[in-house]
């Protein structure tokens, strides 16, 4: 009787370190993980490490995001809630006014970590005006998860597709449109932006291949629908004879629609732009606007939610989660339906 009891101690004592190994364990589990590789493309994440982890308790989340005046961030925004409803995770959203409020954006970050949520999703103006909130959101093991363009050092994991290869899609479809060569042009986004840079880069890169086209103009347009139309107009009363420009997001191609058609004719100017935002695929649609070179931000806001539940479930995901691009045309735009309005 003796030896029993001793043996049930011994056996209660081997599950009470078990209990206590895996509460270790789940203490000591980093929501900045070393994993093995730098990146792994989107469709990859469940292949690799299998379902989204559920939450054992209730959880809640803060996103950040640049301004809720751009649809493309009221896209990624509506993911982010679609996302975190099905896992009854309550999230708050807090947007700067502008896209260059970046003082405000740091003060909003602050004040979400000082209410220390689960998980701390963010979409920076730039590459460094929110690393004071990521450094002590990583002191305090909150995953911090940075949702398209301004990838910043040390976050836990940043959701983006390869920004330098969208601008080059948009150089191979005006390439491929006008064979005999031209002359084109293009409106920056806002020079802090790393999106910007790399499009930029990627644009003019990919132009090297068509020697047949001419860069005659690259000037800049702040995300700003107003200030791409103004620079638009002028770059065509230069260039009369202009047949593409480039636009580093759809916001601004849209202005650039306008300026072409008070002074030109769509038929002659080839308009391209990027992000895939709904007014955008309209426009397309209508034969207005070429193309757009698609980020799918609804989908990048569902992402940045499971990658959180990822990293709070003690998965390693690469720092790169790359996101899927693809180039929108009035032949394909009905392949991509608005998935906001189907909510």
């Amino acid at each position: 009787m003796k030896f029993k009891n001793t043996a049930m101690l011994l056996a209660a004592s081997a599950v009470s370190l078990l209990a206590a190994n895996a509460a270790l364990s789940a203490e000591k589990c980093s929501a900045y993980p070393k994993a093995k590789s730098e990146k792994i493309d989107s469709t990859d994440l469940e292949k690799t490490f299998g379902a989204v982890p559920k939450p054992a308790k209730e959880l809640r989340f803060a996103y950040v995001t640049k301004t809720l005046i751009n649809e493309f961030w009221q896209d990624v925004a509506a993911g982010v809630k679609d996302e975190a409803g099905k896992y009854n995770i309550k999230v708050d959203v807090q947007a700067a006014k502008d896209e260059s409020s970046m003082i405000e954006q740091l003060n909003l970050a602050q004040t979400m970590l000082s209410q220390k949520p689960d998980a701390l999703l963010l979409s920076p103006q730039s590459d460094s005006n929110l690393a004071p909130v990521i450094k002590a959101a990583r002191a305090a093991n909150i995953p911090t998860i940075i949702i398209d363009d301004a990838r910043t050092d040390g976050a836990s994991s940043y959701i983006g597709t390869d920004q330098v290869a969208i601008g080059g899609k948009a150089a191979d479809y005006l390439g491929e449109r006008f064979k005999d060569g031209g002359k084109v042009a293009q409106i920056e986004g806002a020079a802090g932006s790393p999106n910007a840079r790399a499009r930029i880069k990627g644009f003019q890169e990919g132009l090297k291949k068509y020697p047949k086209l001419q860069l005659v103009a690259s000037q800049p347009g702040n995300w700003d629908r107003l200030v791409a139309l103004n620079a638009t107009s002028n770059i065509l009363r230069q260039n009369p004879d202009l047949v593409g420009v480039y636009a580093n997001n759809d916001g601004m191609a849209l202005g650039v629609v306008e300026a072409v058609r008070k002074s030109s004719s769509l038929d002659k100017v080839a308009v391209v732009g990027t992000d895939g935002i709904r007014e955008a695929k309209k426009s397309v649609g209508a034969k207005e606007m070429a193309a757009t070179v698609a980020e799918f931000p609804f989908e990048e806001g569902q992402l940045g939610v499971q990658v959180a539940l990822r990293l709070i479930g003690c998965q390693e995901v690469p720092v790169w989660v790359v996101s899927p691009q693809a180039v929108i045309t009035s032949e394909n735009v009905a392949k991509f339906p608005d998935p906001v309005a189907s909510k």
